[in-house]
């Protein structure tokens, strides 16, 4: 997808990813016993909100108003951590910043950014703005989600990848499959692209299968807007097919999470919505007796 963080944080992806993730851990944190996270994908955990013409307009910035707030109050633990000035959004925080933000005492987290630059500003902005629970890393975050090891400590992972090679669909559908085996009780979120034609048709369906014949219990979730998220901008580089949406697999996240979720996904769908395309969404079980 050639994915650039500033032009795209915030946008109606981001906002249905981050706000599983803190619905995901609000209800892990409320249960005792330590929690491991790991964040695969991290990014650079911070992101200026500048540009006028950027996607957090057709995202996050649909969703501040006080009204969206009434009408989807199953937003808040994730709206009430990204910062603003007054009526005005000025940073939007990425996955590594939400996840600090519900982190007990007891709690750690691990991120893992392979793009040097991008690992430099995230290491920057962890000594910022976290503690010693997180530990930043310039490598795979493939191979560690792969390596999980069941451990004294719960463990969650996010798993976010940019989309960028051929291979992408092959390398989370072997991360996420082996990581659900080899960690029984796994909490695991990993975010996809909605698109049309290759290597994107079919895999979905192809991963929720695959979970599936490892007896693991499985829910996606996907919102899209039939003509794309927002209208293409000519001055980045192209990206393989059009983006409809995205979509999210759920494994072993409480259900109290996957319900409120469930319950915003109908006015949120509404809000992020090109008025000249509509939306929808939908949600799928797999491995469910």
């Amino acid at each position: 997808m050639n994915y650039a963080h500033a032009y795209h944080a915030g946008n109606p992806a981001d906002v249905l990813k981050h706000l599983a993730l803190c619905l995901a851990l609000a209800e892990l944190t409320r249960k005792a016993g330590a929690i491991h996270a790991v964040d695969t994908h991290a990014g650079s955990g911070l992101y200026e909100l500048n540009d006028p013409e950027g996607e957090w307009t057709q995202g996050i910035g649909r969703l501040s108003s006080r009204s969206a707030r009434r009408r989807m109050p199953e937003l808040s633990p994730y709206l009430d951590l990204v910062p603003s000035e007054g009526d005005r959004l000025v940073r939007y925080p990425g996955s590594p910043l939400l996840a600090y933000s519900w982190l007990r005492a007891e709690d750690r987290l691990e991120l893992y950014e392979k793009n040097p630059e991008d690992a430099a500003r995230l290491s920057h902005v962890v000594e910022k703005y976290a503690d010693a629970r997180v530990r930043v890393a310039t490598a795979d975050g493939y191979r560690a989600l792969a390596a999980l090891k069941p451990a004294d400590a719960r463990r969650f992972a996010l798993v976010d990848p940019p989309f960028e090679d051929l291979d992408e669909w092959d390398r989370l559908e072997a991360a996420v499959s082996k990581a659900a085996v080899r960690c029984p009780g796994l909490a695991l979120l990993a975010w996809y692209p909605v698109k049309e034609g290759a290597p994107h048709t079919g895999r979905p369906e192809r991963l929720a299968r695959a979970l599936e014949a490892q007896k693991v219990r499985g829910l996606r979730v996907e919102m899209t807007s039939r003509g794309g998220m927002i209208a293409p901008r000519t001055d980045l580089p192209k990206s393989r097919g059009v983006l409809m949406g995205s979509g999210l697999f759920f494994v072993g996240v409480p259900s109290r999470a996957i319900a409120k979720l469930a319950a915003a996904l109908p006015e949120l769908a509404r809000q992020l919505a090109r008025p000249e395309h509509g939306a929808a969404w939908a949600i799928s079980w797999s491995g469910w007796g």
